[in-house]
């Protein structure tokens, strides 16, 4: 719903330029159809839906209309759906009429009220392809999830991301207290998973795959696996980590034990680890001789 409030939020409101501009002309005396910059400051425009609720609202303190682009200053954009609103802030936007694509720049964020944030230096709407996307390193904060990495393409909610490389994704893991301490409050542990990229983020499937180079490193519990790809699967109802499965050259570092295979997979609820194909276990004894069990 969100997604579909945006593009007509993007139609509506660039649509609107045209005429809206040209009253400011006529109004101040110069002809509409004069090809010299038209300008408007401290502007609010709003869109309404059929049963009179306000849809959408945008504020600018400038608007610069020139040629094909439109040139916004100091951008808030709110936008409000049915079930998640969303308040898009930059401090210089530009619409290119020809391609329909929207560059916002300068301390560019998105926030949900569901809890999804956005920040990047630059981001580009494209109402043709209906994605948002940016060479530029973003920053994804949602619930217990931070990812970062270089460059994104994601759908207009931030619900579906795949981010290109140098990726980071944090994940805060409550543990779970022994039989005896149950009473206590659970402790938090932290998750780090990296990989050279691409990494996608799917967080209504509640799912995350990671490509080449990729690495996990939890508590001393936990250890540190390491390999090609990677499927992590996210439990709906509490956002933990549910599953792990591994592929190619997997390797499973705890301590000084070391464990290799050309698969693995880890669930969570029981703790379990099964390795699949040609499983190697690398295990050192008290005088520090290397075991090797194929």
């Amino acid at each position: 719903m969100v997604k579909k409030l945006i593009s007509i939020f993007f139609v509506l409101l660039f649509s609107a330029f045209a005429p809206f501009c040209a009253l400011a002309a006529m109004a101040s005396g110069v002809p509409a159809s004069t090809s010299e910059p038209q300008e408007m400051h401290d502007f609010s425009i709003s869109g309404y839906g059929a049963r009179g609720e306000k849809t959408w609202e945008v504020e600018g303190v400038s608007m610069n209309m020139a040629g094909k682009d439109v040139d916004i200053s100091d951008i808030t954009a709110h936008l409000y759906g049915e079930e998640e609103n969303m308040v898009l802030t930059a401090d210089e936007g530009r619409f290119d009429r020809d391609t329909g694509v929207v560059h916002l720049t300068k301390n560019v964020r998105a926030v949900t009220d569901q809890g999804a944030e956005l920040k990047t230096d630059s981001l580009d709407w494209s109402q043709k392809e209906q994605v948002v996307s940016t060479a530029d390193k973003v920053d994804i904060t949602k619930g217990n999830m931070n990812a970062t990495g270089q460059g994104i393409l994601a759908h207009p909610d931030f619900k579906v991301a795949k981010l290109e490389k140098d990726v980071k994704l944090t994940v805060d893991q409550e543990k779970k207290q022994d039989a005896d301490a149950a009473q206590a409050p659970g402790q938090k542990g932290r998750m780090i998973i990296t990989c050279d990229g691409p990494m996608e983020l799917d967080y209504e499937k509640h799912y995350a795959t990671f490509e080449k180079n990729v690495k996990v490193e939890g508590d001393a519990e936990q250890g540190t696996m390491i390999a090609d790809k990677m499927t992590i699967t996210f439990s709906p109802a509490t956002k933990q980590v549910d599953k792990m499965e591994a592929a190619g050259h997997v390797r499973i570092i705890k301590g000084d034990n070391v464990s290799e295979s050309e698969g693995a997979i880890f669930t969570a609820q029981d703790k379990k680890l099964l390795l699949t194909g040609r499983p190697k276990l690398v295990f050192y004894t008290e005088e520090g001789i290397p075991n090797v069990s194929p």
